[in-house]
């Protein structure tokens, strides 16, 4: 199974085993691991596109994917990706989904994460698999494009993303096979977090480990 492959790495961090590639997702203060044949990032914000953790696990054949704002910041085999468009990537094709905030605002009243920024989260197809990672996002639309994946990482601490009951209405709306918290357990959001999602959500929820090397 693809759940099987995937180990959390801390916050939104995860690393995906597909056959002989390690495929890493916003590694961010991430345990040392195999290198990386490819490294996707959501967006620019500091917990998710660390360069440090980009460079110490990449090796001379990885490619970095992201979204225009944030490879043009890289050097490298750098793949720009906006939301709607797919790249394969060895035997892994990778589909860009549309991340952002409806209701998450800072002072300025300017959402945290605008749509217009072009951020993202991913569907990755994974020998006949399909897993969907979020981003940093409310639950929008747009999901509804990763509707019955096996595999649906969704972000549950509120303030920036979806609280744990956005992130359980995100889980009816997909129906995933299972569902995995994220986006807790860093600086913001806790296990508390990831525990009132599960008892909110219609779906089977496994909370993961974080992963220690």
């Amino acid at each position: 199974m693809l759940i099987d492959a995937v180990e959390w790495l801390g916050h939104s961090g995860f690393r995906i085993l597909a056959g002989r590639a390690s495929i890493y997702i916003d590694p961010y203060r991430a345990a040392d691991g195999p290198p990386a044949d490819a490294i996707l990032i959501t967006h620019g914000h500091y917990d998710h596109f660390s360069p440090q953790d980009v460079e110490r696990l990449s090796g001379p054949d990885t490619t970095v994917v992201a979204p225009p704002a944030v490879a043009e910041r890289l050097a490298g085999r750098v793949r720009s990706i906006a939301p709607g468009e797919v790249l394969e990537l060895g035997r892994v094709d990778v589909r860009a989904v549309a991340a952002y905030n409806t209701s998450k605002r800072g002072p300025s009243g300017e959402p945290f994460h605008p749509r217009a920024a072009g951020w993202v989260g991913y569907e990755l197809r994974v020998g006949g698999e399909r897993l969907y990672h979020s981003g940093d996002t409310d639950v929008i639309p747009e999901m509804d494009q990763v509707a019955g994946v096996d595999v649906a990482l969704l972000a549950v601490s509120g303030v920036y993303v979806m609280t744990p009951g956005e992130a359980a209405e995100a889980a009816r709306r997909i129906q995933p096979r299972l569902a995995v918290p994220m986006h807790w357990g860093e600086h913001i959001g806790s296990r508390a977090d990831a525990e009132a999602f599960a008892d909110m959500a219609p779906v089977e929820v496994r909370i993961m480990d974080k992963a220690i090397g």
